[in-house]
């Protein structure tokens, strides 16, 4: 039994032997690469960033979007939120953009033109387009804009927006519009 361990030892020995001799066959010398050279970076100062260029907006389109015609709701005078066939308004918020730009210019005076649609007698789209008119006015008295500043017409159902006869026209054409009579 010693000899079968003594010859299973020499044959390990024997293959570490022989595979560490395998593995150590010496390598070629592998030359070193150059030192790299130093090169001085210059330094360029950072280039002005690009000018950020916004379209330029007409004072009469900053005009047309802070006074654009608010709308309601079918046979109402109230001032909410609209949305519905095609049209989406907060209009109290438009309401506040117009009490703010007109705060902040107190020369300016306005006509508010109440308008209907075609659905009802004149009689009575007249006394609505008027109620429609002074509830603007009302907003806009109670955030601090004299009432001298601020007209108030019925057009009724005479000025429509949009002439076709279904629900769509007669949402836009349910508006107040504002219009500038002096700046």
């Amino acid at each position: 039994m010693k000899k079968t361990y003594l010859s299973l030892a020499a044959i390990v020995s024997a293959s570490f032997l022989a595979y560490s001799c395998s593995c150590t066959t010496p390598k070629k010398p592998v030359a070193e690469a150059p030192a790299p050279v130093k090169q001085e970076v210059q330094q360029q100062a950072p280039a002005a960033p690009a000018p950020v260029t916004t379209p330029e907006v007409s004072e009469e389109e900053r005009l047309k979007e802070i006074f654009q015609r608010i709308h309601f709701n079918f046979d109402k005078y109230n001032l909410t939120h609209i949305d519905k066939w095609g049209i989406n308004q907060d209009v109290p918020k438009v309401l506040d953009g117009i009490a703010d730009y007109m705060a902040k210019h107190p020369n300016i005076k306005i006509k508010i033109e109440g308008n209907c649609d075609e659905r009802g007698t004149e009689a009575y789209n007249l006394a609505l387009g008027q109620k429609r008119a002074d509830a603007a006015k009302n907003y806009l008295v109670m955030h601090g804009i004299s009432p001298d500043r601020i007209e108030t017409l019925s057009n009724g159902k005479l000025k429509p927006v949009d002439p076709a006869h279904n629900e769509y026209a007669w949402a836009k054409n349910r508006n107040d519009q504002f219009v500038i009579l002096s700046k």
